[in-house]
C-alpha cells in the first residue's frame, strides 16, 4: 500500500508539472516578444585571396621578394585582428615559372580578388586575364588593356635613364655576372654607349677597371656577385653604383667592410626616420614579427595591401569591388606620403619615387648624388 500510494502522488506531481509546462510553452509560442529559435549554424565567411607572384628562376629572387612579402602579410594579418568579423584576406605565393598552371586557375576562382607582382617580376609573362586587378611591385611588365592596374613603383627602364643622366659624365663600366638577373644591364648598356659594358667574372672585376681606366663602375647584377666584385674592387677605391639588387642582405653580409661607400639607386622608400606615427607602428610591428627592420619594397608592399582592403565595401571584398577601386585610383596616401597616377595605373612622376641609398657603417642610409 504505501509504495502504491507513492506511486499515485509521483504520478501526480509528473502531470501537475506537464501541465504547467505546457502551458508556459503555449504563452511563449502567443507572445510576440519570444525570441526565435536558433538558425542553426551560420554560414562560413566567404573566402578571399590574393595571389603574389614571384619568378624563382632567377637567382636570389626569394631573397628579393622576402620584405614586400612579408609586409603585405603583415597588413592582412593586422587587418584582421582589428576586425575579426571581416572575412580575412589569404596571400597564396605563386612561382611564374613553375606553377604557370596553377595561375591560370586564379582567372576561374572568384575568391581570387587581386594578384600582387613582386619586386623584379615581369608581370607579363604571368599571362593573366585582364579582367584582374594587378598591383605591381617591380619595374618590369606593362598593364595595357587592363581595367585594374596599378604600378607602386618607378619603372625600370626610369632607373636605368636616371643612372646614366647622373653618370653620364663619368667614364664608366657598366657591369654584371653572366648571365645578369635582369633587363638593367641592357638597359644601361644602351643609355650609356660610350661605356664599357660587360658580363664578367665578378672576381675579374678590378681587371676590368684597370684595363678600361673607368672611375665608376655600375653594378647591375646581382647581390653575390656584387659583393665579390666589390672585394675586388676595394683597393682601387672606385665609385661603386648598383640597382635595388645591391639592397637585398647578401650583398653587405658577403662584402663586409668592401660594401662601405656602395651606392645603391632603389624605386623603394625607407621610413625608419619618419616621425608619423603609422610608418612609426608599421616599422615596430614588422620588427616585432620578423626581427629585422623592414627592407627594400616592404614599404610599397604594405601599401599594396591596404589599396585592396580599403576596396572593400559593405559587401566586403570581391575581385570587381577591386577592380572597381583600383581602375579609378588617381592618388594614394602612403606610409611615405601622397603618390599620384595616370589613368594607366603608372607612376605620374616616376622619378621621384626613386631613392638614392649608401652603404656607411655596415648598413643603408639615405644619400645625395652629390656624395657620388
Amino acid at each position: 500500500m504505501l509504495r502504491t500510494r507513492h506511486r499515485g502522488r509521483g504520478a501526480l506531481k509528473l502531470a501537475r508539472w506537464s501541465i504547467a509546462l505546457a502551458a508556459a510553452m503555449l504563452l511563449a509560442a502567443c507572445d510576440p516578444a519570444a525570441p526565435d529559435a536558433p538558425a542553426g549554424p551560420a554560414s562560413p565567411a566567404p573566402e578571399v585571396k590574393v595571389a603574389f607572384v614571384r619568378d624563382l628562376s632567377v637567382p636570389d629572387a626569394d631573397e628579393h621578394a622576402l620584405p614586400a612579402l612579408q609586409a603585405i602579410r603583415l597588413a592582412f594579418e593586422t587587418a584582421t585582428l582589428q576586425d575579426p568579423a571581416a572575412p580575412p584576406v589569404e596571400l597564396e605565393e605563386f612561382d611564374l615559372t613553375q606553377d604557370s598552371a596553377e595561375l591560370g586557375s586564379i582567372d576561374a576562382d572568384p575568391s581570387y580578388v587581386g594578384v600582387i607582382v613582386a619586386p623584379g617580376v615581369n608581370g607579363d609573362e604571368a599571362e593573366l586575364d585582364t579582367d584582374l586587378p594587378v598591383l605591381s611591385l617591380s619595374g618590369l611588365g606593362a598593364g595595357d588593356g587592363r581595367r585594374a592596374f596599378v604600378r607602386m613603383v618607378a619603372p625600370l627602364a626610369t632607373v636605368a635613364d636616371t643612372l646614366a643622366g647622373r653618370l653620364r659624365r663619368s667614364s664608366a663600366c657598366v657591369l654584371s655576372e653572366d648571365p645578369p638577373p635582369d633587363p638593367l644591364f641592357g638597359l644601361l648598356s644602351d643609355a650609356l654607349p660610350g661605356a664599357t659594358a660587360r658580363a664578367i667574372d665578378p672576381s675579374a672585376a678590378a681587371e676590368v677597371v684597370g684595363e678600361t681606366g673607368c672611375d665608376v663602375v655600375i653594378w647591375a647584377g646581382g647581390p653575390n656577385a656584387g659583393a665579390q666584385a666589390a672585394r675586388a674592387l676595394g683597393p682601387l677605391e672606385i665609385a661603386f653604383v648598383g640597382g635595388d639588387r645591391l639592397l637585398d642582405p647578401d650583398f653587405l653580409s658577403t662584402a663586409g667592410t668592401a660594401a662601405d661607400g656602395a651606392f645603391a639607386l632603389c624605386a623603394c622608400a625607407n621610413v625608419s626616420t619618419s616621425t608619423d606615427l603609422a610608418a612609426r607602428r608599421f616599422i615596430q610591428n614588422y620588427q616585432s614579427e620578423h626581427g629585422v627592420a623592414p627592407g627594400a619594397y616592404a614599404v610599397e608592399g604594405w601599401d599594396a595591401a591596404h589599396l585592396i582592403l580599403r576596396a572593400a565595401g559593405a559587401d566586403g571584398i570581391s575581385r570587381a569591388v577591386v577592380a572597381r577601386s583600383l581602375g579609378g585610383l588617381r592618388m594614394v596616401d602612403g606610409l611615405e606620403g601622397t603618390h599620384r597616377f595616370r589613368a594607366d595605373g603608372e607612376p605620374l612622376e616616376p622619378r621621384a619615387l626613386l631613392r638614392l641609398y649608401r652603404v656607411e657603417g655596415g648598413r643603408w642610409v639615405r644619400a645625395g648624388w652629390d656624395e657620388v
